[in-house]
């Protein structure tokens, strides 16, 4: 894959990663990624992990739908609950949810970040003790626009870092960017 025609200017101003902080996980905040279809909470820092660039993705939120136009699946996704281990259930009342809740996260976010679209389907379940049943999965809209995504550099696989606007990855196309060693 060849590199971007026109990179953009490191100095130039860019949008800062938006971190998402929940009453659900207050400890650390996260960011949402996404690589062409798929969408992934992250940790926008390394928080000192000795192996950060593998290990910054906290969970993928959905299974890539090809069936979706381009533009569509960009602020879209169908978030499959079995990609962790809590079932979300929006008219239970009663059951205590899981710290690390995707959907939670998602919802109660201090900057808003995602919204329920009130759209409902089955999906397979990604769970191994589910045995290939078939769920029902959430279609979530992003509201958080490209410039506020976690990016990851194509080639590298290094991730950007947070707060620092200096440090933004340019776009390559389809969600691929490149990191300032490969510009």
């Amino acid at each position: 894959m060849s590199q971007p025609s026109t990179p953009t200017s490191p100095s130039a101003p860019q949008a800062e990663i938006i971190q998402l902080c929940s009453r659900h996980f207050t400890a650390i905040p996260l960011s949402l990624s996404r690589f062409q279809r798929q969408w992934f909470l992250t940790f926008p820092r390394t928080y000192r992990l000795p192996d950060p660039d593998s290990q910054r993705i906290v969970c993928a939120l959905n299974s890539p739908d090809y069936s979706a136009s381009n533009e569509h699946a960009r602020t879209h996704f169908w978030l499959n609950p079995s990609c962790r281990s809590q079932r979300y259930n929006p008219s239970d009342n009663t059951t205590k949810y899981s710290a690390v809740s995707p959907i939670h996260l998602l919802l109660d976010s201090n900057h808003p970040v995602a919204r329920l679209t009130g759209r409902i389907r089955s999906e397979p379940s990604n769970d191994p003790h589910d045995e290939g049943k078939r769920i029902a999965c959430y279609e979530v809209e992003v509201m958080t626009p490209d410039d506020g995504l976690l990016r990851q550099c194509y080639y590298c696989l290094s991730w950007e870092a947070s707060g620092k606007a200096n440090t933004r990855f340019c776009p390559g196309g389809n969600d691929v960017y490149w990191c300032s060693s490969y510009q």
